[in-house]
């Protein structure tokens, strides 16, 4: 058997592929949704739809000792006993970032409950209104919805006056029929026996020795009180030899010391300190028309798309996990299971690593 072509954007075989059926929601109450590790890999998830759609949007999956980083002041989104709706609260104390967990009602019970930075987050829940219209998999009672469905819902109370909001779920019913056709194409029963899970196909760029694809990493950092991620370091080079970008950037908010420490610079000094308007006109000297842009993570992948970047983007992390089963970690562990000799490392400090990390393991998927 041949595994499907797939879409690594929106994580659906190709010929299901929803990017051009989303229309971009300019919405200005962030949205951080944090997922359940189990929920990543789902087929019919839908905080894919608000990952590509919601231009103030972050996403986690939380692992139970992962850290959440997020104002003090946001709102999680969830029915704990006695929390408001928030068509009661009047404007000025409505939430401007909201968390919303994305899982089985168990799961994202035990995430609310457990978890050290989602416990201490005061609740909020929504108005009731119609019945889910998420038809291919069973809600646990008739008052749940989808993760896009509460996120929809919630953003019309937030924010009614902003346009875009209902297209999301139009995006939700025709990834739905094209399912429910599928299923119907396929005499589709949950009793028969499942096929062997195949590897999804590798995007293109790694399929053979083209030197088309653009390593991108960035250090970013999310000052509290703010709705979006900044950043503080970003480094870049191409799969082969070429011209590299590596700068500090100027951030609005001043990151903590912490988060220096974590840049591992130990006094050494960049080649540019820029400013956040000039970031992207340095990274088009080394990024080209026709080019794949490879990050580890989809919050690097997103950045790129806030700079103006429109080419095809691609966070590895996902690649790989599709290729190996399990929980794939950061590219430290990656590198620690791989047990590879030691990397040849150009740029200074974390960066430096994490570059060289991220182009062995763009080799170790060419070699597979």
């Amino acid at each position: 058997m041949d595994a499907r072509p797939h879409c690594y954007a929106c994580d659906k075989v190709a010929s299901h592929c929803i990017c051009a059926r989303v229309d971009g929601v300019d919405n200005r109450t962030a949205i951080t949704l944090v997922q359940h590790p189990r929920e990543r890999r789902h087929p019919f998830g839908t905080a894919r739809i608000a990952r590509l759609g919601l231009s103030n949007f972050a996403m986690h999956v939380l692992e139970p000792d992962d850290p959440l980083d997020v104002p003090r002041d946001a709102a999680v989104l969830f029915p704990d006993p006695g929390a408001p709706s928030l068509t009661e609260l009047p404007p000025s104390r409505r939430p401007r970032h909201l968390v919303v967990i994305d899982g089985t009602w168990a799961h994202a019970s035990q995430l609310r409950r457990n978890h050290p930075s989602l416990a201490p987050l005061s609740a909020v829940t929504l108005p009731p209104g119609p019945p889910s219209r998420y038809r291919i998999r069973r809600e646990p009672s008739d008052e749940a919805i989808s993760t896009i469905e509460a996120i929809v819902r919630a953003l019309r109370v937030l924010e009614p006056e902003t346009r875009g909001v209902d297209g999301l779920l139009d995006t939700f019913d025709a990834m739905i029929d094209d399912q429910l056709e599928t299923r119907s194409a396929h005499a589709y029963s949950p009793r028969h026996r499942r096929t062997p899970r195949l590897p999804k196909p590798l995007p293109e760029v790694l399929l053979g020795p083209t030197d088309d694809g653009v390593l991108v990493h960035a250090e970013l950092h999310m000052p509290r009180g703010q709705a979006r991620r900044f950043p503080l370091r970003v480094t870049a080079a191409r799969t082969r030899p070429g011209p590299r970008v590596d700068a500090l950037v100027e951030s609005p908010i001043p990151p903590s010391d912490s988060r220096w420490r974590n840049l591992e610079l130990e006094g050494d000094t960049l080649a540019a300190t820029l400013s956040l308007d000039a970031l992207a006109p340095a990274l088009a000297r080394v990024i080209r028309e026709g080019d794949t842009l490879l990050a580890w993570a989809q919050p690097v992948c997103d950045l790129l798309a806030e700079l103006g970047f429109d080419h095809p983007t691609i966070s590895v992390k996902h690649v790989y996990a599709n290729q190996h089963e399990g929980r794939v970690g950061s590219l430290d562990d990656v590198m620690r299971r791989l047990g590879d000799p030691p990397l040849d490392v150009w740029a200074p400090g974390r960066a430096g690593r994490q570059l060289a990390q991220l182009a062995r393991v763009v080799e170790r998927l060419r070699e597979r």
